[in-house]
Parts: structure tokens; C-alpha cells; sequence
């Protein structure tokens, strides 16, 4: 039976590694065996609606027994088929031990279809790796400007190497504009480095919301080949401590994992490659770490998803992602709104607003623009649209927006002379800005 299930062995490593960050697999069967049964049961019963089959079993094993929940023979015996659907072949046998001691066989198995019915969204995540394999449909504008960000001289000297992950609009002039960082390993350390490089580039086209994972591999940094065999003992270690731990369902572990697999140029690449040999090794650990419930992972997903055009699915993947991600509640909102069915724009609103709320500001832009073009709600397109300004005073596009939502000729030159210098001050594209000058003018 596999280790990660609560009738496995008991394994007590690796708890002061500061990965342990959101609750996952791993910290809900921590719970079960320290009996908190409530807590474990929560959790387990969270990750199961994600798809998590060592979950949905470890739920039948607490219905079973009554262990955090009422004891229930029928939704121990619906769990236990359920993980079975889900992958974990030993999960049949123990099924079939619960319907031969039951009375009523025929009602345990018309309340595992109930339950399947309760799952429609989870057997369509769990449908994920399939769907990626569909080819992209949505293009992305190529770099007319190149220039290498600089390899940190002490991520050099210590031999690190990492990644960061960037989302950014890029603008009618091809510039990077609404510049976030979504991730970064290890923190701070690269940031800096691809910010200044990124702000020079430039693209053929414009984009909204468009996607950049930059790994930082030591082919980059040739100094550190002379201190790759010093440190190559500790290197292998790690190396093996993070198997162990993805393999226990350390959900943050399976994340980075996946990100080193991704580059052949990582050091940590061949050693990884050797123990998960699968063809796609790399979203099978990010879909293994999204249904252990990290909202990177399930983000990760979500953006692929778009790009091969499964709406539906990459809505479902947002919706778990944007419960602790603002930007996820963007790109959801984005999302929701290319939908042409009007019940999708109030949950588009309200996950614009939680994000305006929590100082976002591409969603505040986004809410602005929606109240004004979509709802033609203009008094609410202001409040926005103040509360952006607050956020950035500065920004060119709300001074534009400014601009054009007042009712005072004067004002709104004075507001567009102020969007047009602070383009420039940024680099970023003015056209918008002087055809509503010329607008203004005639």
C-alpha cells in the first residue's frame, strides 16, 4: 500500500523544512496521526474535491471508523471506489470488504453514483494532463528586442540556481507593462536581475496577460563549474530529501520539482529525470501538487489551459487558485468575461473586487474598464477608478481613464498631458493617449 495513505507506515521527517507552508497531504495525515481527527478529516475531504486519491481513500478509512465524522459504511464504501476511479488500485479490495459485511448492497452502490454526480467538476479536473496534450491556440507576440538578464555574482559563487515567474501586459509599442511577479526560488535572489532585463525588452505585438517563467540554469554563470564538485555531496542530498518528500505529498516540494524538470540546464535535472522517467514528468508533478491543494500549481495549470482554449476547465482550476491568489482572481475574471453568458459577470465582479480591495491593481484597471465599456456604469467606473489611483497615482492608463470620464474640458487636457508624460517617463505607448488628444482638439 502506498505510504502516503493513513493505514501506511507513520513517517516523522522532514517537519522543519520551511516548505510546510499550506496545508497539504502531508500535514493532513500529520494530523491523523497525531489524532486530530476533525482537523485531518477537513483537509483530506478538501483535497479529495480536487481529485486526490490517497484523500478520497484516507475518507473512507474515517467513515469506516467514525474517526473526525459519523461512522458511515456507505460513504466509506463511495470513497473507497472513488480512490479506486482515481488510481489506487488496493482501494477495489477494501471496497468490496465493506459491501460484503454491509446489509443493503444495492444502496452502497447507488450512493457512490450520488457521489460521483456530487464530483462531475472533480472527474473533470482529473482530466487535466489530457487536456494539455491539445496544441496551443493562443499566440503569443515574438521578442523583437533580446537582452540577457545578468547572473547575480553571488548566485554564482554559491552555485544557485532558480527560477521566476512573471505576468505582464505588453503594450501597442511591444513593452512589458503591469509588471508582477508570481513566483520566485529562491526568493529575491534573481528577482531583480529579470525585472531590469525585462524592462528593456520588446515585443512584436500587443498582449494582455501574458505569461513568462525565466529559469536561471549555471550554464549562465560559468564560475560556478568550479565549485560544483564541492558542493556536489550536500547537492545529492537535497536532491534526495526533496524526493522523499514529494513522494509523501508535500505539495510545495512537487512544485519545484516540477520546475527544475522543466529545464534540462538545472544541475538538479538529470538526477530528478532518473527517478521520474514518465514522457511528461513535469505536469504530472504540477497536477499532483495542485490537487494536494497548492494554489501555484493550480495557477500554473489554469494558464496552460487558457492557452489551449479549455475555457471550463482552466475556470475550475482559477476558482480553487483565486481562494489565496489575487491574480488568480484576475485571470478568472478575464477569463469569465470572454464568456458570452451574462451569468458569469457578477462572479467576474466580485472576484475583481476582492482583488481591487486587496490593493491589485490590474484588477482594479480591469473593473474600471468592465463598469465603463461593458456596463456603461459610470459612477461606479469613478469609484473605481479613484481607489486605482491610490494604488498608483501615476499610472498612465488610469490617468487616462481619468481623462476621459470627466465632464470638464480643461481637466481632462490637463489629465491626458499628465498620462502622456508619465508614458514616456515609463516608455511605455503613447498612441492611445494622443488619439484622444486629437480628440479633445477637434
Amino acid at each position: 500500500m502506498r505510504n502516503n495513505l493513513i493505514s501506511g507506515l507513520i513517517f516523522s521527517f522532514l517537519l522543519s523544512i520551511s516548505w510546510l507552508t499550506k496545508a497539504d497531504l502531508y500535514d493532513a495525515t500529520l494530523a491523523y496521526q497525531n489524532e486530530e481527527f476533525t482537523l485531518a478529516f477537513s483537509e483530506f475531504n478538501r483535497l479529495a474535491q480536487l481529485g486526490n486519491a490517497d484523500a478520497m481513500y484516507n475518507l473512507g478509512v474515517m467513515y469506516l471508523y467514525g474517526q473526525g465524522t459519523e461512522q458511515s459504511a456507505a460513504n466509506a464504501f463511495a470513497w473507497f471506489s472513488l480512490a479506486k476511479e482515481f488510481g489506487i488500485a488496493e482501494a477495489f479490495q477494501t471496497a468490496q470488504l465493506v459491501l460484503q459485511q454491509s446489509d443493503d448492497q444495492s444502496g452502497l452502490k447507488d450512493f457512490v453514483t450520488l457521489q460521483r454526480n456530487r464530483l462531475a467538476d472533480t472527474y473533470l479536473l482529473d482530466s487535466t494532463l489530457a487536456r494539455l496534450k491539445q496544441p496551443n491556440i493562443v499566440s503569443t507576440p515574438s521578442k523583437t528586442h533580446d537582452v540577457l538578464p545578468d547572473y547575480p555574482d553571488e548566485a554564482v559563487r554559491q552555485g544557485v540556481e532558480g527560477w521566476v515567474w512573471l505576468e505582464f501586459d505588453i503594450d501597442q509599442s511591444g513593452k512589458a507593462t503591469n509588471i508582477e511577479v508570481v513566483d520566485s526560488y529562491p526568493k529575491h535572489i534573481f528577482t531583480a536581475s529579470l525585472l531590469n532585463a525585462v524592462e528593456k525588452w520588446r515585443y512584436s505585438g500587443p498582449k494582455q496577460a501574458h505569461t513568462l517563467i525565466y529559469h536561471f540554469a549555471t550554464y549562465k554563470g560559468e564560475q560556478y563549474r568550479e565549485t560544483l564538485a564541492i558542493q556536489k555531496k550536500a547537492y545529492e542530498k537535497q536532491l534526495k530529501q526533496n524526493i522523499d518528500a514529494a513522494e509523501r505529498g508535500v505539495a510545495q516540494v512537487q512544485y519545484y520539482i516540477a520546475n527544475w524538470l522543466s529545464m534540462k540546464d538545472y544541475n538538479a535535472y538529470q538526477l530528478l529525470r532518473y527517478h521520474w522517467r514518465s514522457e511528461e514528468p513535469v505536469n504530472e508533478l504540477y497536477l499532483a501538487a495542485a490537487k494536494n491543494g497548492l494554489d501555484l500549481a493550480q495557477y500554473r495549470l489554469a494558464t496552460q489551459l487558457i492557452n489551449v482554449g479549455e475555457h471550463r476547465l482552466s475556470v475550475l482550476w482559477l476558482e480553487h487558485a483565486a481562494q489565496t491568489m489575487d491574480i488568480a482572481k484576475y485571470r478568472l475574471a478575464r477569463t469569465l468575461l470572454t464568456n458570452t453568458e451574462q451569468q458569469d459577470a457578477p462572479r467576474a465582479l466580485q472576484v475583481l473586487t476582492e482583488a481591487s480591495n486587496n490593493g491589485h491593481l490590474r484588477s482594479t484597471l480591469l473593473l474600471v474598464n468592465t463598469y465603463l465599456t461593458r456596463l456603461n456604469d459610470k459612477t461606479q467606473a469613478k469609484t473605481w477608478l479613484r481607489h486605482g489611483l491610490t494604488i498608483d497615482p501615476e499610472h498612465p492608463e488610469l490617468l487616462l481613464l481619468s481623462a476621459k470620464l470627466t465632464d470638464n474640458q480643461v481637466e481632462a487636457k490637463k489629465l491626458a498631458s499628465q498620462a502622456l508624460k508619465s508614458a514616456s517617463q515609463r516608455n511605455w505607448s503613447s498612441k492611445a493617449i494622443r488619439l484622444f488628444q486629437q480628440k479633445l482638439a477637434n
